[in-house]
């Protein structure tokens, strides 16, 4: 009975986390245009030959799915153009508007850096996995090296570092702490960007390069 369970749930588990995140995704990128496709929808409800009067829950989840229809379509069209030719007319028009903004302006610059560092084509956030004395020299933590440290923190009387890397906390790997560390320090393993977040996420269960299988599981 217990088999069957423990079956059951590692099956269940992974789907009822993927719904959880992708209706949470849906909402939250959903939310800002539902208003303005329920009011669409309920105004041309005749049009289309709709009753929609008594069933709110249907007009909020078609105004939901007709926000996001609207949000990729806008998605695909700013990229169109924005490679085309709008890329630098945008971004300048939003800094001008943004910049004058005190705590929206800090937000902005913020996010847009960030942004564009993550995702900037032919270049990877993260360049290999590594080990790294953390939180003392007595214990090893995975890290991702991001790339050189900065130049403005190896002044005089300040111990040379090299690498910035950054150190995952698990489960969450979102969070986490960045160290600048020399390459003495750093240990670097033939380990994957994603096997390393497997490791972490799964609290150190799941060892890099393997699969879990449910039919060993079983027995």
């Amino acid at each position: 009975m217990k088999k069957y369970f423990l079956t059951g749930f590692i099956t269940l588990l992974p789907i009822a986390l993927t719904l959880i995140i992708v209706s949470w995704l849906f909402h939250l990128f959903t939310a800002p245009l539902a208003g303005i496709t329920e009011y669409i929808l309920l105004a041309s409800e005749k049009k289309l030959g709709l009753s929609l009067e008594h069933h709110d829950k249907l007009v909020l989840f078609l105004s939901r799915v007709f926000a996001l229809i609207i949000l990729l379509i806008l998605i695909f069209l700013l990229g169109f153009c924005g490679r085309r030719f709008l890329n630098k007319f945008f971004s300048k028009i939003a800094d001008r508007i943004f910049s004058h903004i005190p705590l929206v302006r800090t937000i902005y610059r913020l996010s847009n850096d960030i942004t564009k560092a993550v995702f900037a084509e032919n270049k990877k956030t993260f360049k290999e996995t590594v080990l790294v004395p953390f939180p003392h020299h007595d214990a090893l933590a995975i890290g991702l090296v991001t790339g050189e440290s900065p130049a403005i923190f190896n002044r005089e009387g300040i111990p040379k570092t090299d690498l910035a890397v950054f150190v995952p906390t698990a489960p969450h790997p979102m969070s986490g702490f960045v160290l600048l560390t020399p390459k003495k320090m750093v240990f670097p393993v033939d380990v994957t960007v994603e096997d390393a977040f497997k490791f972490l996420i799964s609290c150190g269960v799941m060892h890099p390069g393997e699969r879990i299988n449910t039919k060993e599981q079983e027995k």
